[in-house]
């Protein structure tokens, strides 16, 4: 629901997030501000619904971006096996070697705050678990009799990984991205708190949170409401990933 209201935030905001309005700086939640206004009178909740959106089209294009890339190499490396199979292992030992916040922020620093670092910084760390658990899955495909049909048929080794072992593969990193669209969301929203991702005046979820922390104690709404927003969302992801774990048959993977 949350999201739905997010992605049709243009028809259900009922003011622009930019709209400044003096006279009702930090105005309570009411029927006219259902989450209250800001210290120069933005409504919250308008702001709130185009800072989920943009948080959502950003997560959503960061996990592709990284459960094609980990896939493909995870898949490629287990089938092929050698030196291939020993150069992509390293790269993925080295990547998960470091804390993943730690290492997005050393991305983006160098990159530059925004958008565009946050992306390239995101899908730089976050390919290598799909990559070890594609490798996994195809390690066990590839000796199945199935996969030596095919190769004896003589089709090549494209058609082999790509239609015959990897819709065999895919699903454990397909369920694996429900949990990880929390985990980028909750990144994104920490890189803009601390003023490293999407910059004012961007409605982001992040960073009204952060404007509204001068505030707590006498409008404590510009901070919690969001923050509300975001817990429900990334609730949403987690309850999606379990039932699509559970009809897959897969195991749940979570963040310790």
């Amino acid at each position: 629901m949350i999201g739905g209201a997010a992605l049709a935030c243009s028809i259900v905001a009922p003011y622009p997030p930019d709209e400044i309005d003096p006279a009702n700086a930090l105005a309570p939640p009411s029927f006219q501000h259902l989450f209250g206004t800001d210290d120069v009178g933005r409504d919250v909740f308008s702001r709130s619904l185009y800072g989920a959106r943009l948080d959502l089209l950003i997560i959503a294009l960061m996990t592709g971006i990284s459960l094609s890339v980990g896939v493909l190499l995870g898949s490629v490396a287990g089938y092929t096996g050698g030196w291939l199979d020993t150069v992509v292992g390293r790269c993925i030992d080295v990547v998960l070697a470091f804390p993943f916040l730690v290492l997005v922020i050393g991305i983006v620093a160098i990159t530059g705050p925004g958008v565009k670092g946050i992306i390239i910084g995101m899908s730089i760390v976050g390919w290598a678990v799909y990559a070890r658990l594609t490798r996994a899955e195809m390690l066990s495909v590839r000796e199945r009799v199935f996969i030596d049909a095919a190769r004896a048929l003589g089709y090549p080794r494209r058609r082999v990984i790509g239609r015959h072992a990897l819709p065999n593969v895919i699903r454990p990193a397909f369920v694996f991205s429900m949990s990880d669209l929390v985990l980028n969301l909750m990144t994104l929203a920490s890189l803009s708190y601390l003023g490293l991702g999407v910059q004012p005046p961007t409605a982001e979820l992040g960073s009204i949170i952060a404007d509204g922390q001068d505030y707590l104690l006498t409008a404590w709404w510009i901070s919690t409401l969001p923050g509300v927003m975001l817990v429900l969302l990334g609730i949403s992801f987690s309850v999606i990933g379990d039932a699509l774990a559970e009809r897959l048959g897969e195991p749940v993977y979570r963040f310790a």
